[in-house]
């Protein structure tokens, strides 16, 4: 049994704390935004020292402080606590709870999960954490430290803990001033035979290309690394080449790649499609927000997409118009890996989006496409509609459709071999059946508004 409670229901919350003393069988309880505060901590953790089943508990944004956090790990390190998953998200919690969490970590036998974002812990409380997470009791495979306050100072206790342990899959430490220190120090962590994890969050972390060096090498050496996320930091055009020499390697496992507003421009995109077309396991692409001095090219762009293996590319605000859509239609005609393409925030036109139409009917072409476009290229969009069997969801939100441009895509819609299952217009998500509703709707209205 799932317990949700609404946010800013404080009664409903004090049911459900009674409920979780008096019923076995809730499995999650999701308390979130319910104005709680330390003083239904010893309540709370009764009723976790009680129930054997639950195994998840949502606390986010619920003022605890440090006193009803330190309550409830009492209840954790008992053995009848079999929970797995507890969300302290934004709790006001300072270092002062650390050391209990730390002493939860080497003593739970279930919690896997544990998500501390927003919460000032620093550096001192980071460090206490490790000790529970170098402990060989400890479980944990996920933690969240994103918005904590830390910095350097903490990373060399955190990669310990990548040697040490080998149960820790994700780590998320976003929006944390780290710098090019810290992330040289992370990285020596990363390159132990040890290192088990496979996701790591670090957008926003202050650091630069002087550090790309070390990620290089680390990518080289981690097999077990699957998703990276180094958004929002300047690594630039040539910290990116050295990250790509990192992915070229027979021993990178890398699948999901996130470099959104990372100061890259064109000159990066040679580097990119090396790397794509070496590294087979690469499937997603994350390059929004790069326009920089020199945005992207069409021939830059073409060869990322001739030669990727990539299912999903986003390249939203990447400073592409029209000029480009010829050879990306091209592209799209061969390339039958891809099935998601971001182009939103380009100005395309209708003359490009009429381009890529004619790549989107190729049989070849898998994409299941997500671009704003506008009302006159509707024609075409429904051409598409009724020749490409592959396409699944198409978002046309933040436009401004009129009754014919709609008129047009329904005729689309209604040809057998329009496959379309998601339609997102005008800030609405229509499913095929219920937009056939609401297009009968339109053309009812229409005919009453024409009379």
């Amino acid at each position: 049994m799932h317990r949700d409670i609404c946010e800013g229901n404080r009664e409903e919350s004090s049911f459900c704390l009674f409920i979780l003393f008096f019923n076995s069988v809730i499995i999650s309880c999701r308390l979130r935004l319910c104005r709680l505060t330390a003083a239904c901590c010893g309540d709370l953790s009764s009723a976790l020292s009680t129930s054997q089943t639950l195994a998840e508990l949502n606390l986010q944004d619920n003022r605890l402080e440090d006193s009803g956090v330190q309550l409830l790990c009492e209840a954790l390190k008992r053995p009848n606590c079999k929970l797995q998953k507890i969300k302290l998200r934004g709790c006001h919690l300072t270092d002062a709870c650390c050391g209990d969490l730390s002493s939860v970590l080497s003593t739970s036998q279930t919690l896997s999960e544990l998500n501390l974002k927003h919460n000032k812990l620093e550096d001192s409380g980071v460090q206490l954490l490790c000790e529970g997470l170098k402990h060989s009791h400890c479980k944990l495979q996920k933690l969240k430290l994103a918005n904590c306050d830390l910095t350097a100072a903490c990373c060399g206790d955190l990669s310990s803990v990548f040697s040490t342990r080998q149960t820790l899959t994700e780590l998320d430490l976003r929006n944390n001033k780290l710098e090019d220190s810290g992330m040289r120090l992370l990285c020596e962590g990363l390159k132990h035979p040890n290192c088990k994890l496979q996701n790591l969050r670090l957008s926003r972390c202050d650091f630069t290309v002087a550090c790309c060096g070390e990620l290089f090498s680390a990518l080289g050496s981690n097999r077990a690394l699957r998703e990276l996320d180094v958004c929002e930091n300047k690594l630039e055009d040539s910290g990116v080449k050295q990250l790509c020499e990192g992915l070229k390697h027979r021993n990178s496992r890398v699948q999901k790649l996130w470099l959104w507003q990372c100061g890259l421009t064109a000159a990066c995109c040679g580097d990119l499609s090396a790397a794509l077309s070496t590294n087979q396991s690469l499937t997603e692409l994350e390059l929004t927000s790069n326009i920089g001095t020199v945005p992207i090219k069409s021939g830059h762009l073409v060869t990322l997409l001739y030669c990727s293996l990539c299912s999903l590319c986003r390249l939203w605000q990447c400073g592409l118009t029209a000029a480009c859509c010829g050879d990306l239609s091209a592209a799209l005609s061969t390339n039958q890996s891809l099935t998601e393409l971001e182009l939103s925030g380009n100005k395309l036109g209708d003359s490009g989006i009429k381009l890529l139409c004619e790549g989107l009917k190729h049989p070849s072409c898998k994409l299941v496409w997500d671009c704003h476009l506008t009302d006159a290229c509707c024609g075409a969009l429904s051409s598409l509609l009724s020749t490409n069997q592959s396409l699944r969801e198409l978002n046309l939100s933040s436009n401004k459709l009129s009754y014919s441009g709609v008129k047009l895509l329904c005729e689309g819609l209604r040809h057998p071999n329009c496959q379309l299952q998601k339609l997102e217009i005008h800030h609405n998500v229509y499913w095929a059946e219920e937009f056939q509703e609401r297009q009968q709707q339109l053309w009812q209205t229409h005919s009453l508004m024409s009379t």
